[in-house]
């Protein structure tokens, strides 16, 4: 019996060397079934453990993490989806230090309120302005800090992700079931903090958000359609339209730095095609960066139009005599008189100032290098977030690169002085101050721990990176917050008045009404006196107005005959 159930143990021993205690059932001579159990080593991992299964390790093997919960105790090399590894306790947690919920939320929150606070008050207003883009870039700006290859504190390690968090959840993620040892992306901090190389993974809720704002565009799009340019702009819907573009393409344009920094993950791990999961986050990776950078293109090429449109030497006309209207009409030539006077023409170019008022808005039209400020914003959200990736091995130099690039993103606005409004100028100087401070600070750091691995202090650079992401935070919100509050005040007051405006006017209409039956004896004397030089002046007057209302009639016919023939001729 030995020597036939022998081979049936020695191959249960071989499948389960991993397992402690084991149960193991073989076949004798007789046919009968038996039962034994043999003593092994602990389940993959444990160093200690209280029986055979996954789930009774008490403590796991060095450098392997261990995750307690109400089910048992196990030990893995990547901890699983919705927890961190904490390198000084080794073990898989939900959260890295001991903070409330709320401020948690506070931050998580502070971002969509700010942004919503800034559109609110920019469809009040009627006008739109780059300042919400500017408060996404800077907490984008802070919160990808987390990427940089240095011991950051478990606070600030916490608020990062807090920050870069959305309030919509990420339930992409949890359709994924490849085993997470096989995501992680094996490169520097991504590889320390076991982050996922998956698109989905990263930026599920960030591409849930961005679908909502985009189906709102869209829906408002349908709607508008069918309208005409020349109404288009004057309507509510029309309003409400570049409304949903500004807040869409806004909060787009803000969130490139961690939509660029997890498309390259994704593109550069394209062994990852495991199932339909991966496959769909590589191609929803590929297009949401190509859509990115292809909207980036068309808005620039609007804002050319744009800025062509106000910097034309014959834009702006001004009105005067008749001596004046006919030289300007010697100078007119065809094909100006076709662009200038055909309404199309001018309806379209109002309704893109409209539409992308919140790219030039808050800058100088003058010169381009003033018009185009908002490309420098996304030129630094690109070089910001790819100078954090490529130089992973060398903090130091990681660190000096983006603490030198929010220095020169300090100096070169001071230099060329773009902005036309204080509001955006406080904002970019502040938020670039906070960039530069909280860079400088994990400068320092990542100079301490190469100078000295086992520096003590991180905990207390993490709480001063904090300060300063606390102080951004609260700022930006309380100004988008003011601003908002300040134009639904001013709303409300131009209101008021218009309706003053207008009872005042219907006053005056009904007085005339009830004085029809005042005597003309009533009346002053010296109203009913006419002198003789002034009815001649007069008369001249109305009869050089009639002159020239019938030269201007005339002036109008020919240069829209000029227009349809210039028309007609292309």
């Amino acid at each position: 019996m030995i020597l036939l159930a022998s081979p049936l143990v020695l191959s249960a021993n071989l499948q389960i060397s991993a397992v402690k205690y084991a149960k193991v059932t073989f076949l004798t001579l007789d046919c009968c079934l038996m039962e034994k159990y043999f003593v092994l080593d602990c389940h993959f991992g444990c160093q200690q453990c209280s029986g055979p299964r996954n789930g009774e390790c008490s403590t796991c093997l060095p450098g392997i993490f261990h995750l307690s919960n109400f089910t048992g105790g196990y030990c893995f090399l990547v901890c699983p989806y919705g927890y961190k590894p904490d390198y000084t306790t080794y073990y898989c947690v939900t959260e890295l230090a001991n903070i409330s919920k709320t401020v948690i939320r506070t931050f998580t929150a502070a971002s969509p309120v700010t942004s919503t606070s800034f559109t609110i008050a920019n469809a009040v207003s009627g006008s739109f302005s780059l300042n919400m883009m500017m408060c996404l870039v800077a907490t984008e700006s802070l919160a990808n800090m987390q990427y940089l290859n240095i011991n950051h504190s478990n606070i600030a390690a916490s608020i990062y992700e807090a920050m870069s968090s959305s309030y919509i959840p990420n339930w992409i993620a949890s359709f994924n079931e490849i085993d997470r040892e096989l995501l992680v992306f094996p490169w520097g901090i991504f590889e320390t903090n076991q982050i996922s190389a998956l698109f989905f993974d990263n930026f599920g809720d960030g591409l849930t958000e961005i679908m909502v704002h985009l189906g709102l565009f869209l829906f408002m799009a349908g709607i508008t359609c069918t309208m005409q340019l020349g109404k288009l702009g004057e309507s509510l819907a029309g309003r409400l339209y570049a409304t949903v573009f500004s807040f869409f393409a806004a909060n787009f344009f803000g969130k490139v730095q961690s939509l660029l920094l997890f498309s390259i993950m994704q593109i550069l791990k394209m062994n990852l095609l495991f199932d339909s999961y991966s496959r769909m986050s590589l191609l929803l990776g590929y297009f949401t960066t190509s859509f990115a950078i292809g909207l980036l293109v068309f808005c620039f090429f609007r804002l050319q139009v744009i800025f062509n449109s106000k910097n034309s030497p014959n834009s702006k006309t001004k009105t005067g005599g008749v001596s004046e209207t006919n030289t300007r009409m010697t100078r007119f030539t065809k094909s100006e008189a076709s662009e200038r006077v055909s309404s199309a023409t001018h309806h379209q170019v109002q309704w893109l100032e409209k539409k992308y008022e919140f790219l030039f808005e808050d800058y100088k039209d003058t010169e381009k290098i003033h018009f185009f400020f908002a490309y420098y914003l996304t030129a630094f959200n690109a070089i910001y977030i790819l100078l954090i990736f490529s130089l992973q091995t060398i903090p130091v130099l990681q660190c000096f690169s983006i603490t030198l690039l929010a220095l020169i993103f300090l100096i070169f606005p001071a230099i060329i002085k773009p902005f036309q409004k204080k509001v955006p100028a406080f904002l970019h100087f502040f938020n670039f101050s906070c960039i530069f401070l909280a860079a400088t600070l994990n400068l320092g750091s990542a100079i301490t721990q190469n100078l000295n691995p086992n520096f003590s202090g991180v905990e207390q650079q993490g709480k001063a990176v904090i300060s300063i992401i606390s102080i951004n935070t609260i700022i930006n919100t309380a100004i988008s917050l003011g601003v908002m509050i300040f134009e639904i005040y001013q709303k409300c007051r131009s209101c008021c008045n218009d309706n003053t405006q207008e009872l005042k006017t219907m006053k005056i209409e009904i007085l005339p009404s009830t004085n029809k039956t005042t005597r003309h004896a009533d009346l002053p004397k010296t109203s009913l006196k006419r002198r003789p030089r002034d009815s001649r002046s007069r008369r001249q007057k109305q009869k050089l107005s009639s002159s020239e209302a019938n030269f201007s009639v005339e002036r109008s016919f020919k240069i829209q005959r000029m227009a349809n023939h210039s028309v007609v001729e292309d």
